[in-house]
């Protein structure tokens, strides 16, 4: 169940047009609150993971890297499908984003608290981020193009 702090977080991300992607964007949204919840209960209570909690949030990150890897595809082989001028441009954004989850893995899997705030704040961020900027884009640019 989400906090009202994610349900307003959630409030935030735009309607890009495409309600597959609107859908594929919350599944997302949520397995970033799965994360964040874990990571929220050490960050704000100032204490390590456990190691259960440094499996749980492992799992988390693997099940995000599979389905964002799944959309991304998805998404990219829409945009090409419907000429998005800037689909190599997205393609190139969305595997930036993979290498970034796949560093945020990596350092999950060091099991280090140094970087707890920081990896909470980009889960936090990266998704809404992108969505309210890149996809918006595309969505602007459908919806004055059909």
């Amino acid at each position: 169940m989400k906090s009202e702090f994610h349900a307003k977080l959630l409030s935030t991300m735009v309607d890009v047009g495409e309600p597959r992607f609107n859908l594929a964007h919350e599944k997302l949204f949520n397995i970033v609150v799965d994360a964040d919840e874990i990571l929220g209960g050490a960050v704000t209570g100032e204490r390590s993971l456990t190691p259960q909690e440094w499996e749980s949030l492992s799992t988390v990150c693997d099940e995000l890297i599979i389905y964002a890897k799944a959309h991304f595809a998805d998404e990219e082989e829409t945009l090409v499908s419907r000429n998005y001028p800037n689909a190599p441009q997205h393609r190139i954004i969305h595997n930036q984003l993979i290498e970034q989850l796949n560093e945020f893995q990596k350092k999950v899997s060091e099991g280090s608290d140094k970087n707890l705030k920081e990896l909470r704040r980009w889960m936090l961020e990266w998704l809404l981020n992108h969505v309210n900027r890149e996809d918006f884009a595309f969505a602007q640019y459908f919806s004055t193009a059909e």
